[in-house]
């Protein structure tokens, strides 16, 4: 996978991740699973996922 390409993944991965945890009470089944699959990320694309989500918490995007 290119640069870009994961830059890519990992973006629109936490744009769905965040637009799931603004309806967490209704999707929390839903949640638990992006959660468990977030977990068997390679350990790159994960680190990854893990900086933008947090950037997005710090923005208040969530």
């Amino acid at each position: 996978m290119t640069e870009q390409k994961m830059d890519e993944f990992t973006t629109a991965l936490v744009e769905r991740y965040v637009d799931i945890q603004k309806f967490a009470s209704v999707n929390s089944k839903l949640l638990n699973i992006w959660d468990e699959v977030i977990d068997t990320l390679p350990p790159k694309i994960k680190g990854d996922f893990q900086e933008k989500y947090n950037r997005r918490i710090r923005e208040g995007s969530l």
